[in-house]
């Protein structure tokens, strides 16, 4: 496949199209980035929220048993899983 772009012209819903400036303005980005975003992730927001959520838990884990045990290992445990996950970019920014 090759890279670059190809204007189209296409029909999209005037509510779609609202919804897709808004979430474009709120990420300070451009609709046609918010658009190839959407169409990369089948429209859904995000492909990652499963795994995002699991690694919530697992943060949310190790900082409960820190907390309830007074083990501070436990909670370094939990600022690496976060570090990790930021790390990764598994959160969609832009």
């Amino acid at each position: 496949m090759k890279n670059g772009t190809s204007p189209k012209t296409m029909r999209i819903p005037n509510d779609i199209i609202a919804e897709s400036e808004e979430t474009a303005k709120e990420k300070k980005t451009t609709l046609s980035k918010e658009a190839i975003r959407r169409f990369r992730n089948n429209g859904s927001d995000d492909k990652n929220y499963s795994l995002l959520f699991a690694k919530m838990q697992t943060i949310i884990n190790f900082s409960l048993e820190g907390a309830e045990t007074g083990n501070v290992e436990m909670v370094k445990k939990a600022r690496e899983e976060a570090r990790k996950l930021w790390k990764r970019k598994l959160i969609s920014s832009k």
